[in-house]
């Protein structure tokens, strides 16, 4: 039997080495098997102090600068349950936690004066001449804003970025880190070529005032002053309810699965600050935060061979068969290669040995070389599926065969299918139909006859009227939906129903440009690009569709349930004797608007203290808006009851 003393020490001593290789952006072990040593320990001594620290809590070279409030790290749960029942019916703000490495930016009369790593979380590392490298972190915020405020988040890099700074590494003649997670930290650790910085990218999560403490009274007021101010932001929501949650936790799988940014999680953080307040922190942690992630499994495997897959958009992924093995409940035989330029980066071939990695039920994804078979990498010159040339953008190989390449052809009908809701219409189906010739378009699927349908395999009458009825029955759909089927890169039903509040109509959303676009929270420059340019080459594909008589159904942007405070936007502040997001919920159901920031278009200060000389409080003397108690905004809501 093992001594359980002597279990612990070995357990402190690879937490403590691992925990310097991470925080020196050459990490040993993955996160998963990082976080199983942690987890181990803590059952054996759960209040062991090596649990509590926050990185290294060593001194390194670069000059330390103190963090007032301390950055903490957080708390987390694998288990959903778990995670309701830390809620407590509190509304919460969701966002997706980006898998890189915390920032702390402090802006003095609207400059830019430091930029600090996370640390110890006591005290950082003075990074500021590296980040004024990011296009993401401005150097100078407009407007009147509070000095010194403080905005934290996460500073990482895209796979697309860290595929072109990997080229510019290898010409400089630097070593080569294994992931994006790993360059960051390796490049805020150099005192040369810090010009490298500029392939970063950040994320806001918290802004934090000392000298105005009531700036902000709930979460969603920080992310509306952020977003205000042209920080970008990861997929905020606000939510209320067990089905909002789960919703969100699908959104950030798919997102997990399919996007650019990794993402190893999501954090979920009481609205109301308040409660912040009331609860306070660990030495480790705030308690009005809980991080939520998919239990990884990972395994070391090897490359039997390749196979080159082109989606809808002619983008041609690299995919790892290997022998099957079992993760997170499931026998895994294929790994996703993320893109071309990780193949070519980390000079994969058959024969190599990988360590890969499954959370909960997403793909399963490569995570690092862990040695290396003879030989060099090769591309497929062409199209596995149409034979065109393809071409490398340094990042992806791309078939350019937009209009005839098969396989383009069959993921761009299938998303159709997907988003039309055409039941009973399988891939298989929709292949045999292509392959007879009867479909080349999404639209040629509404030309379909009956007897059209009795020529796939193993259809009979029966399957085929009902094929045929189901196809027809999703001419009218939302418009949503129609604008999802389209299959636009980087929208989904969601971003749609988001752009739609705003642009309720085809005509409106088919005509924007991409200053439009950025006026709407969530949507980035990149996001906007896309939108225009893709509705821009989807214009025939509309008039095709319409040619068949298929309608989406008018777009009714979400309506409150009384319009008693419709048209008026108020500010909260000072004491008050509810929750403010339970204030916030009413006056929105209301109708009402509620802002963060005083100016001539609110129609009242909400606030039990009207002799307050708070900031808010003289502007709105100056610009001789209303105050109202609460007991005021009751009898408004009361005339709602009685009406």
């Amino acid at each position: 039997m093992v001594d359980k003393k002597a279990k612990v020490d070995s357990l402190v001593e690879q937490i403590l080495y691992h925990k310097r290789a991470y925080y020196s952006g050459q990490p040993v072990i993955s996160d998963a098997s990082y976080d199983r040593l942690e987890d181990e320990l803590r059952t054996l001594v759960p209040t062991h102090p090596v649990l509590e620290l926050v990185g290294t809590g060593e001194a390194a070279d670069a000059e330390k600068v103190p963090h007032d409030p301390p950055m903490l790290s957080l708390a987390k749960t694998y288990d959903l349950e778990e995670l309701f029942a830390w809620v407590k019916g509190r509304g919460l703000v969701g966002t997706f936690k980006v898998d890189g490495v915390a920032l702390s930016l402090v802006y003095k009369n609207g400059d830019l004066s430091l930029a600090k790593t996370r640390g110890n979380g006591r005290f950082g590392e003075d990074v500021t001449a590296k980040i004024r490298w990011v296009s993401d972190c401005p150097g100078k915020l407009q407007g009147q804003v509070p000095s010194p405020i403080e905005v934290r988040g996460e500073l990482y890099c895209s796979e697309g970025g860290f595929a072109r700074l990997m080229g510019e590494m290898e010409t400089l003649g630097l070593e080569k880190p294994t992931n994006p997670r790993n360059i960051v930290a390796g490049i805020l650790g150099r005192k040369q070529h810090v010009e490298l910085a500029r392939y970063f990218q950040f994320f806001a999560f918290d802004a934090v005032v000392k000298n105005e403490t009531k700036l902000f009274h709930t979460e969603r007021e920080k992310f509306s002053w952020l977003s205000a101010h042209k920080f970008k932001l990861i997929q905020v929501e606000f939510l209320d309810s067990k089905e909002s949650i789960t919703a969100y936790l699908q959104k950030a799988k798919d997102f997990w699965e399919d996007g650019d940014v990794g993402i190893d999680g999501v954090v979920f953080t009481y609205d109301d600050l308040s409660t912040h307040e009331q609860l306070g922190a660990t030495s480790h942690h705030p308690r009005y935060k809980m991080s939520f992630k998919w239990p990884g499994q990972t395994a070391v495997v090897t490359i039997k061979h390749f196979k080159w897959l082109t989606s809808r958009f002619g983008i041609v992924t690299p995919v790892a068969v290997i022998d099957p093995v079992y993760l997170s409940g499931a026998q895994i035989s294929n790994v996703t290669l993320h893109n071309a330029a990780y193949v070519k980066l980390f000079n994969l071939k058959a024969g190599d040995t990988i360590e890969i990695i499954r959370s909960g039920e997403v793909i399963p994804k490569f995570l690092q070389l862990v040695k290396a078979a003879d030989g060099n990498f090769a591309f497929p010159s062409k199209c596995p599926s149409c034979d065109s040339v393809l071409t490398f953008d340094e990042v992806r190989l791309v078939c350019p065969n937009r209009t005839s390449c098969p396989a383009q052809r069959l993921g761009s009908i299938l998303n159709w299918i997907r988003y039309a809701e055409i039941d009973d219409l399988s891939e298989k189906r929709l292949q045999a139909m292509i392959d007879l010739g009867l479909i080349e378009h999404m639209s040629d699927l509404y030309r379909l006859k009956e007897e059209d349908l009795l020529k796939l395999p193993l259809t009979k009458e029966k399957m085929a009227r009902k094929l045929f009825n189901n196809i027809q029955k999703s001419k009218n759909l939302s418009l949503p939906h129609f604008l999802g089927g389209l299959g636009i890169e980087g929208m989904g039903r969601t971003s749609w129903e988001a752009l739609l509040q705003n642009f309720p109509s085809l005509d409106k959303i088919v005509n924007l440009l991409e200053v439009d676009i950025l006026q709407v929270e969530g949507f980035a420059e990149k996001t906007a690009q896309q939108i225009v340019s893709g509705l821009k080459a989807k214009k025939e594909d509309i008039h095709k569709l319409f040619a068949v008589g298929v309608r989406p159904i008018a777009f009714e942007p979400r309506k409150v349930e009384s319009g008693v405070l419709k048209g008026k936007t108020f500010v909260l502040t000072g004491a008050l004797s509810q929750p403010r997001d339970e204030i916030v919920k009413k006056i929105e159901k209301a109708g009402g608007k509620v802002v963060s920031a005083v100016s001539m278009k609110v129609t009242a200060i909400i606030t039990n203290e009207t002799s307050s000389s708070s900031t808010k409080a003289k502007q709105a003397r100056e610009l001789s808006i209303s105050f109202w108690s609460e007991e005021e905004l009751e009898k408004h809501l009361r005339s709602l009851d009685d009406s």
